[in-house]
């Protein structure tokens, strides 16, 4: 099998796996916050980037309060900007929404991704509705170490792009 359909499958899997009461339960308590707090996703403030021979990628994370974090997001290629969102994460009424904004994207609008599961510094937002991506993960594996996978179908075919940061001092 190509790597293609096993991408498919996996997916597949995940997503007709957790079909039974407990495991949907579990997966939305984790997107709970109390006192409208989000003190599970500190671990994303900071100034986050990767400089590899494709283009220079930052991202920048800063606490506004206990229910938002703003960020931004660029990429350099030869000198250009060819890629720029401003982002928040949002606790709305005890749901927390990942929200980007992209020039020359949606008409200047934002767009709502709602975190779906968050444990062990993992975080997975989601937007069945959105053209592409539907899916954000933010994930800090090991420390000063952070990274990002977007992920969906685009024109009929399941596509993801990662972005492998490190903490900048």
């Amino acid at each position: 099998m190509n790597k293609k359909i096993i991408s498919y499958l996996l997916i597949l899997l995940f997503l007709y796996g957790c079909q039974d009461e407990a495991c949907q339960l579990s997966t939305v308590s984790n997107t709970k916050t109390s006192n409208g707090k989000m003190n599970h996703l500190e671990w994303i403030i900071g100034s986050w980037s990767n400089i590899s021979p494709k283009g220079q990628l930052y991202e920048n994370w800063v606490k506004t309060n206990d229910s938002v974090y703003t960020g931004s997001s660029f990429m350099i290629v030869k000198n250009d900007t060819v890629f720029s969102e401003m982002i928040s994460l949002e606790n709305r009424n005890g749901e927390i929404f990942y929200i980007p904004t992209v020039k020359n994207e949606n008409n200047g609008q934002v767009v709502l991704f709602k975190l779906i599961t968050s444990h062990n510094n993992e975080v997975v937002f989601e937007n069945k509705a959105h053209d592409f991506p539907q899916r954000i993960l933010y994930k800090n594996p090991v420390k000063d170490s952070l990274y990002a996978r977007v992920e969906g179908m685009d024109k009929g075919e399941f596509k993801k792009e990662e972005f492998f940061m490190k903490r900048v001092e």
